[in-house]
């Protein structure tokens, strides 16, 4: 397979194809087992803000925690040693990946916390807070091989930033922002090298690796994605 495509294929389709020990990083945001969301309007100090929601598509827990490990497991086979990986998730399954990713073979090192400072408001009748955390997993294959120190409050497992707003904004409902990707991007991940996002979505990951030099790979199974992610790549210099 080429470096620098996005592939129309599903996420383990697409793995299976991957030889051994050939990626230097991965970064993805896989789905969650919980709502998905469209866009809503009427409120005045959140119009990029989505609700009305459904479901992904799998029948249970189990089944969307079985098919998470077996992708996990391919991305340890497809791993360098030294390789990091950082996997998006909600809170409710944040316990469940920790102990997942150690038994694909990886090693759990820290969870990172986005905060969203323009959540989505809390519904007054659910007696709710507002969801305005989102977090990454990071973990490694060993000790990690490429750790690019930044600025010592650049270093923090915390990262403050808004939603995808504006011109950055894609159809994708849960599309991530650039500011809260090429961070991570950076440290684990030198120019040249290989980057992996087998839930590719609207090619926020690629887009990053284009603006940092580093090479990917992704894979994307809605063909809609995949033509949104090619789009933005060609408007990177």
């Amino acid at each position: 397979m080429e470096m620098n495509q996005i592939y129309a294929l599903s996420c383990l389709e697409g793995l299976k194809k991957l030889p051994d020990h050939s990626i230097d990083l991965i970064f993805t945001d896989p789905p969650y087992y919980q709502y998905r969301a469209q866009n809503i309007k009427g409120l005045k100090n959140h119009k990029d803000v989505v609700t009305e929601f459904e479901f992904d598509d799998f029948k249970s827990e189990e089944e969307y925690l079985q098919f998470l490990e077996e992708v996990l497991k391919e991305c340890y086979r497809v791993s360098k040693p030294g390789a990091s990986g950082y996997l998006w998730c909600g809170d409710d399954f944040v316990s469940f990946l920790n102990r997942m990713v150690e038994r694909a073979g990886f090693q759990f090192r820290k969870v990172i916390h986005w905060h969203k400072t323009n959540p989505f408001p809390a519904v007054h009748p659910r007696k709710m807070f507002a969801n305005s955390m989102e977090l990454i997993v990071h973990f490694s294959k060993g000790t990690p091989k490429t750790w690019n120190y930044k600025s010592t409050n650049e270093m923090h497992n915390f990262i403050e930033a808004p939603i995808c707003m504006g011109k950055e904004r894609t159809i994708h409902r849960t599309q991530k922002p650039l500011k809260v990707c090429i961070p991570y991007i950076e440290i684990s991940s030198n120019e040249g090298d290989l980057v992996l996002d087998p839930f590719m979505g609207s090619g926020t990951t690629a887009v990053a690796c284009k603006m940092l030099k580093r090479n990917f790979i992704g894979f994307e199974i809605n063909p809609l994605y995949c033509e949104i992610a090619n789009q933005r790549l060609q408007k990177v210099e």
